[in-house]
């Protein structure tokens, strides 16, 4: 079985996140420190573009926020813990509605920091991203919908390896940043703002990922959301999903599963829209 496959089949194995099967976030660096440099992913001949990624990232950051290099090596080396501290605070100032949910994902810039450090430096996740463009070429996807793919780093590799890729989230900084390394890199990939946009470029996909993103979404939302995704499948659509449910101390932003949590998981799995032929 591939691991696309394995992945569709692991989603709500006890409320898990995957801090499970990653080191704690590293607290900040002393000041006497001098190599500022999050924790290097090994370089090996599966992987020989890795130390091209990290260094494009880090350029690129630097770039987008007008910051240092110094500066965004350290901010990446504390990991999770600056957007739990933004959630944190963030729930203290009123009820967590649905729109200030909503707003928290479009305004925050740490979410930028926080994916770099765990694809780009944490090596089990690095190997699962390389593995999962190898895993698209097996299945011969034509076109691929990363869905709350967040600032690119699974729709801009999977792009750069030619396929037709569409990049979907909320507008905000996340997609901003993710538009300008596109553009930076000349990688041509689709934009979904799925908060703007009424539907995505193409009418149905070979392949929908949401890859850390369910578990995010109120059940007003998750509802909606998944309504939209059946309608962009076709028969032979292959559905790769990671959700990692359940508050923890290190993700308090991940919500717990309930019975309509795994409804709509087992509908976005199994359930074909009527034209889906």
């Amino acid at each position: 079985m591939s691991r696309v496959l394995l992945v569709a089949c692991c989603l709500l194995a006890c409320g898990k996140d995957r801090t499970a099967s990653e080191p704690s976030p590293r607290p900040s660096s002393p000041t006497t420190t001098t190599d500022q440099s999050p924790k290097v992913a090994p370089t090996t001949a599966a992987d020989p573009d890795l130390e091209r990624d990290q260094r494009e990232y880090v350029d690129d950051v630097v770039a987008f926020t007008k910051s240092t290099a110094e500066a965004v090596r350290t901010r990446m080396k504390r990991g999770s813990e600056p957007l739990k501290e933004e959630w944190l605070a963030w729930e203290k100032k009123g009820p967590m509605t649905n729109d200030r949910i909503t707003a928290f994902y479009k305004q925050t810039t740490n979410y930028i920091y926080e994916l770099a450090e765990w694809h780009l430096w944490v090596p089990d996740k690095r190997a699962s991203d390389v593995q999962l463009v190898a895993d698209m070429r097996t299945v011969k996807a034509k076109n691929i919908l990363d869905f709350g793919g967040g600032v690119g780093l699974i729709a801009l590799p999977l792009a750069r390896a030619g396929f037709d890729v569409t990049l979907a989230d909320l507008s905000g900084t996340s997609l901003d940043f993710a538009q300008f390394r596109a553009k930076n890199h000349n990688i041509n990939v689709k934009i979904w703002k799925t908060d703007v946009d009424a539907a995505p470029p193409d009418k149905k996909y070979d392949v929908i990922l949401c890859m850390d993103v369910l578990e995010h979404l109120p059940r007003e939302v998750l509802n909606d959301v998944v309504d939209k995704l059946i309608k962009l499948k076709h028969a032979g659509t292959r559905i790769v999903i990671a959700a990692p449910f359940g508050r923890t101390s290190v993700h308090p932003m991940h919500l717990d599963a309930d019975d309509n949590t795994k409804l709509q998981v087992k509908r976005l799995q199994e359930e074909l829209p009527p034209d889906a032929g």
